[in-house]
């Protein structure tokens, strides 16, 4: 039996894609295969217990029969926080032990999702080198490619988790990088002794909410027939400048998400004069008659939020940070990715495995 641990160093790099590209792959493959997320600081309370939404999603789509209680056996909350504070000892190592024993009963090999970041879960001794070793597992680090400042980050991750670290998935890489990542990066990771498996690209399907989720997200009030939430927002552009310079800046992203005051009415009925998929309001400021007249016209809805601009933005730029596969299209691009870009055979060698 074979234990991978995904890592990263940052939030919202695609852990739990990666996470499901492997699964579905090595299931494919016909591989006996577990999932397990020892740690967790998102979970959300249910009836009967706190249940991460990642976790509870991969149970569903690959069919698992282990108890979520098992597959996500910690969860980090600000009460355990407040407990380790005031002094009381909080130990869940040989809880993580026990469910991993039981997952791993009969598998070829357990995909471990790690935690947000390298050193998330210090205060309960579960930091992502403690499970690696407590597992005896091997790393995957998944790292999000923006500049030559990932290699650094690449490079000290390898220095301080040795022969455990198996490569690294280069992830959300832009089409005009890709080149340069390939000619440069790689050569100089692998001469560092760090597999490179794979260079994801950015995709415009994957990198897209619709306008359901984020009105979920933001609240507010819906202007609209609830039908048009179904549109895909690729991009979100924030509007701030008069109407004339406004209509060449919003015609350079389609399927967008436009951002500007309540009282800026030029500049909503411009954006509505190109590719918008919604509009967003912010000040509490509701739309004029003249801009719900359009809106209906061009069928964008319209949220209006109380937050000022700039929080408004911080809130919207959360929903795109992640990516989210409870759309089947999305799960079938990402795998179709993983099987282009990805290594799966230097993966199984790494590992010492074989396809069955």
């Amino acid at each position: 039996m074979r234990t991978l641990y995904i890592a990263s160093t940052e939030t919202y790099v695609g852990k739990s894609a990666v996470s499901m590209g492997i699964l579905q792959r090595m299931h494919n493959d016909g591989l006996r295969v577990g999932y397990m997320k020892p740690l967790s600081v998102s979970a959300v309370r249910t009836t009967e217990s706190g249940t991460d939404e990642d976790t509870e999603l991969i149970r569903q789509t690959f069919n698992l029969s282990d108890p979520i209680k098992q597959m996500a056996p910690v969860a980090i909350t600000p009460s355990v926080i407040e407990t380790i504070m005031q002094g009381k000892q909080v130990s869940y190592t040989q809880q993580v032990q026990d469910a991993f024993a039981a997952i791993s009963e009969n598998r070829d090999v357990v995909v471990v999702e790690g935690a947000n970041t390298w050193a998330e879960g210090a205060l309960v001794n579960l930091t992502a080198m403690q499970v690696i070793e407590l597992l005896n597992g091997a790393g995957l680090l998944v790292a999000r490619y923006r500049s030559l400042h990932s290699v650094d980050i690449i490079v000290s991750v390898k220095r301080f988790i040795g022969d455990r670290l198996l490569g690294v998935l280069l992830n959300h890489i832009e089409l005009p990088q890709l080149d340069y990542v390939r000619e440069r990066v790689v050569p100089f990771l692998e001469q560092q002794g760090i597999p490179v498996l794979g260079l994801l690209p950015q995709d415009r399907l994957l990198a897209s909410v619709t306008v359901r989720e984020l009105y979920e997200h933001l609240g507010g009030e819906l202007i609209g027939e609830r039908e048009w939430c179904n549109r895909p927002v690729e991009s979100l552009m924030i509007g701030a400048m008069t109407s004339g310079p406004g209509l060449m800046h919003f015609r350079r992203n389609p399927n967008k998400a436009v951002i500007t005051g309540g009282d800026r009415i030029d500049l909503q009925l411009v954006a509505l004069e190109t590719s918008t998929s919604v509009l967003i309001l912010t000040g509490d400021i509701g739309p004029s008659m003249r801009v719900i007249v359009r809106a209906e016209d061009v069928q964008v809805p319209i949220i209006v939020v109380p937050d000022d601009t700039l929080r408004a933005v911080e809130r919207t730029e959360e929903v795109f940070g992640k990516v989210r596969f409870h759309e089947a299209p999305k799960l079938d691009r990402f795998t179709t990715l993983m099987n282009e870009h990805f290594n799966f055979a230097r993966l199984y060698e790494a590992l010492g495995m074989s396809p069955r």
